[in-house]
């Protein structure tokens, strides 16, 4: 364990008010407003959408800088204690990590309308789909068969989709890359500069994903990356399909209805209108379908995908002269940044839609702090594989102070530190580094005060409010 030593000892804990000296990329002030979608001027505001096809070396990037296709995370050479650890008011010891993770790159979940000029190549990576005997089973191990999609010619469907070797959505190389060396940092700093890590799984270790290969075959990467040399299988805990409580995994009627109420607000309407001339010119690709222009959800996936792993922006199929250039995709992206904060952040009921989506999943967290701080918690290690639409909104209930759409492999570290005396404190790591938030920097601040922040966001009764007529 890593302790520093002083005889003085902090008490209150006080939310720090300085800000991160490091990504100011994370954080756009005016991105309420219908400026940030329609000002050329603003470009990516500093951001990164491009990446190579094995593009997995970030050291040529500014560090902390928002990169879409690989966002930072902890790494030793920028991990810093909390700040009275590091100055030695208090004398202090990590008791739990539980970190959140976006899967990393991957390929589009949405294919234009028109179809698509480009083919999308996945065989580079092999996606392995098999079942095994469960241990205590006598029976023989099977073969290791791996998915390899392909494009007949007879299928007549293809024409209007995308040709290649890949399933939509689906972990691509880069991705896997990636995963290698996100956990190599986070060894580099839970492991080696903390002590915290064990040298293999045991356990105080729990490793949790969704139902998706995304996210499963994202933790193989990462706890290959933190133990290269364990050699045996470990379980990845998931939830049932229809009752999960991360990826909107539970059925919710409520929760549409919001969502329907969200896309009629004037404040949404207003970014449409703000964005109306960038649709009009790109009709030809997405043919007016009210799913690709009601919200940009889609066409920022489809374009976030493309250039995050070595292809082209979209050219029309039948003009290929006709192509979708980066000023158009800025303009995608700070509209799709625009949605993703109105969704968790400045719709005014965000904390009942937060309820919906992600309200069960912030209640097990909570759960996991109160055993913590109970001292029956042996767990000290639990790491979520989940999807933007979970960062997304638990970085709203935490009241970060403006959010970007969370980018591929975003996280969240909730890092609880024992001080002499027992009393738990806090730290929340957003991609790195300490949350900047209404609150002020979640530097440091007494367990008890993050509960009080999360706590208004677990309903009551979900089932009922889930039923809720309007």
């Amino acid at each position: 364990m890593f302790y520093l030593t002083s005889a003085a000892l902090l008490v209150g804990g006080a939310f720090a008010q300085v800000p991160s000296a490091l990504y100011g990329t994370f954080y756009p002030k005016n991105i309420n407003t219908t400026e940030w979608i329609s000002n050329d001027t603003i470009g990516t505001y500093g951001g990164i959408y491009q990446a190579g096809t094995y593009d997995w070396n970030v050291e040529n990037k500014t560090y902390g800088t928002y990169d879409y296709c690989f966002m930072p995370h902890p790494r030793v050479q920028e991990y810093r204690l909390p700040a009275p650890v590091a100055n030695g008011s208090v004398k202090a010891e990590l008791v739990y990590l539980q970190y959140l993770q976006r899967h990393q790159r991957r390929t589009p979940y949405n294919i234009l309308p028109t179809g698509e000029n480009q083919p999308f190549e996945c065989d580079n990576i092999d996606t392995y789909l098999y079942a095994g005997p469960g241990q205590g089973v006598s029976a023989q191990a099977p073969i290791d068969v791996y998915g390899e999609t392909y494009t007949d010619p007879t299928n007549p469907f293809v024409k209007t989709y995308i040709p290649g070797t890949c399933q939509y959505p689906q972990l691509t190389i880069g991705g896997l890359l990636d995963a290698y060396i996100h956990a190599q940092d986070l060894w580099g700093v839970y492991g080696e500069k903390l002590g915290f890590l064990p040298s293999c799984p045991d356990n105080t270790t729990w490793f949790r994903s969704s139902e998706s290969p995304l996210t499963q075959q994202t933790a193989g990467g990462v706890l290959r990356g933190i133990w290269p040399s364990y050699s045996k299988s470990l379980p990845l805990h998931q939830q049932a399909t229809d009752v999960d409580t991360v990826n909107e995994g539970f059925s919710c009627s409520y929760r549409n209805t919001i969502l329907a109420d969200i896309l009629n607000t004037s404040a949404w309407q207003a970014q449409l209108q703000a964005a109306a001339p960038l649709l009009a010119q790109l009709e030809p690709f997405t043919a007016n379908d009210s799913a690709w222009t009601q919200t940009f959800d889609h066409l920022s996936d489809n374009f976030q995908s493309r250039l995050c792993n070595g292809y082209h922006l979209p050219c029309a199929i039948n003009d290929t002269s006709d192509c979708v250039s980066m000023t158009q995709a800025d303009e995608v992206f700070r509209t799709g940044d625009w949605e993703w904060n109105y969704y968790w952040r400045a719709y005014p009921n965000a904390k009942t839609y937060i309820q919906t989506v992600e309200g069960l999943f912030i209640q097990e967290i909570l759960a996991r702090f109160a055993a913590v701080e109970a001292g029956t918690n042996t767990i000290k290690y639990e790491h979520d594989f989940i999807h933007d639409g979970d960062i997304g909104p638990v970085a709203g209930a935490l009241g970060i102070s403006s959010l970007r759409w969370p980018g591929m492999g975003s996280n969240i570290a909730f890092e609880l530190w024992r001080i002499d005396g027992g009393s738990i404190y806090a730290r929340v790591l957003y991609s790195g580094q300490p949350m900047e938030t209404i609150y002020g920097l979640l530097e440091w601040l007494p367990l008890s005060q993050l509960v009080g922040i999360l706590q208004e966001y677990v309903p009551e009764n979900i089932i009922q409010l889930c039923n809720t007529s309007s």
